[in-house]
């Protein structure tokens, strides 16, 4: 059985009380934090934030919702990359984030493997489980999930948050996916939006 790897956290009381009541906002990394290789990313060069995407999570966090960054990252088990190269490529992100004015967090949860049958890799829900064990401030029920793929609006659903989809990475082909029929309960629960920028504007507004 795989675990997802926390890497950063913060639980500072003062904090804590700052955004008891706004929601929490999970992102997936991958197509929309930063561009989609459409393989994976394993070295800190590869990590290019998409437009506009570490300013929205920095105007997040001045705004003081809590952020929660929940990614699979399946080429651990396929062999392609190693539980410390994905770290070095989130160092990177963290370093980026904190020079666009976003200098912390609430938590990021990663799976080594993108198997249906691996609990901690969505759709399935076992990462927002474990954070919300391991982070008691956190609850994704009635918050917010971005995502790019059909799997991340999937598990949005499972946690009762409400899902997002974004048009950048996997986005655009997700979207025409949503119009088939078997997906018609999904589509009438999800928002979209160009960008993760885009979504931020409109959610710090809401």
């Amino acid at each position: 059985m795989s675990e997802p790897t926390i890497l950063w956290s913060s639980s500072v009381e003062s904090y804590i009380k700052k955004i008891s009541n706004r929601p929490v906002i999970g992102l997936d990394r991958d197509g929309v934090i930063n561009k989609d290789l459409f393989t994976y990313v394993t070295k800190p060069e590869e990590f290019e934030p998409i437009d506009g995407s570490l300013e929205a999570i920095a105007n997040l966090r001045k705004n003081n919702f809590k952020i929660v960054i929940i990614t699979n990252q399946g080429g651990i088990e396929k062999g392609i990359m190693t539980q410390e190269n994905v770290e070095s490529v989130h160092q990177r992100m963290f370093e980026l984030l904190g020079k666009a004015g976003c200098p912390s967090i609430d938590a990021l949860y990663y799976s080594v493997s993108s198997r249906k049958d691996d609990m901690y890799a969505k759709p399935n829900t076992g990462m927002f489980k474990r954070c919300e064990k391991e982070n008691p401030h956190i609850k994704f029920a009635g918050g917010y999930f971005v995502g790019d793929k059909m799997s991340d609006l999937k598990a949005a659903i499972k946690v009762n948050a409400i899902p997002v989809l974004v048009r950048t990475g996997y986005g655009l082909e997700t979207e025409k996916e949503l119009n088939k029929f078997t997906y018609k309960t999904i589509k009438k629960r999800t928002v979209i939006f160009d960008t993760l920028s885009n979504f931020v504007d409109w959610v710090v507004l809401h």
